[in-house]
């Protein structure tokens, strides 16, 4: 009875589904600089569209005069809007005044073209000094920089640029991108499909910095967020 007993008992264990440990949860923010760029970036929306990828778009005021149509199609998919200057002019020598006037000029800019009121700046070429913070901060800004840049502005390293973005893609990173040529559109998709078969989800820097508890403090500069796993 009791070798009975025993032999139910290991059947039925076996009989009992194993239970997977469950993959730990890994997020990616990209983001995309200089635009809105028209036909580009509308196709860029519907690759992202497709894969049910929000992002973070930083735009240039004089781009939005030019494709504001685009700017609403980003704002209408639900992805994230910062500013990236009126005319893509370095600022970390202006002086208070005049940064402050591009960073409000650039604000209205959008708002006016998408009705968003956006949170975040990202300087042209990541350049800032205690100035500018003070501007953006006044202006209810973070600053956000980046942790990844495969460079794919500069057609001279299209080749490295997916290879980058996949090797240097860890949790909590922030992605920087362009919507300037159809190589970055490409290079970005199927980036997000390599990504995300290896278990990444994609979200916009707010959502990244809220799963990591951090809040986005104006005129703080911020390069990406710690891994969940420490």
């Amino acid at each position: 009875m009791k070798k009975l007993f025993c032999l139910l008992a290991a059947l039925a264990l076996l009989a009992k589904p194993l239970r997977a440990e469950a993959a730990p949860q890994r997020y990616l923010a990209l983001t995309f600089d200089d635009g809105p760029s028209g036909e580009l970036t509308e196709r860029l929306l519907e690759g992202l569209a497709e894969r049910q990828v929000r992002v973070t778009f930083f735009v240039c005021g004089y781009r939005i005069a030019e494709f504001p149509d685009t700017l609403s199609h980003i704002a209408a998919a639900g992805h994230e809007i910062g500013l990236h200057s009126s005319n893509h002019d370095y600022m970390q020598k202006m002086d208070y005044g005049t940064a402050l006037r591009d960073l409000t000029g650039c604000a209205k800019a959008v708002e006016d073209a998408c009705g968003v009121r956006a949170r975040l700046f990202r300087p042209p070429g990541g350049l800032y000094g205690d100035t500018l913070l003070k501007a953006a901060g006044d202006a209810g800004l973070s600053v956000i920089l980046w942790s990844v840049d495969p460079c794919d502005w500069n057609e001279a390293a299209w080749d490295g640029v997916l290879p980058t973005v996949l090797s240097e893609a860890h949790d909590g990173r922030i992605i920087l991108m362009h919507d300037l040529s159809a190589h970055s559109v490409t290079c970005a998709l199927q980036a997000v499909d390599r990504l995300q078969a290896q278990g990444y989800t994609f979200c916009t820097v707010s959502e990244l910095a809220a799963l990591r508890g951090t809040a986005l403090l104006p005129g703080e500069v911020y390069t990406g967020f710690p891994p969940l796993d420490g």
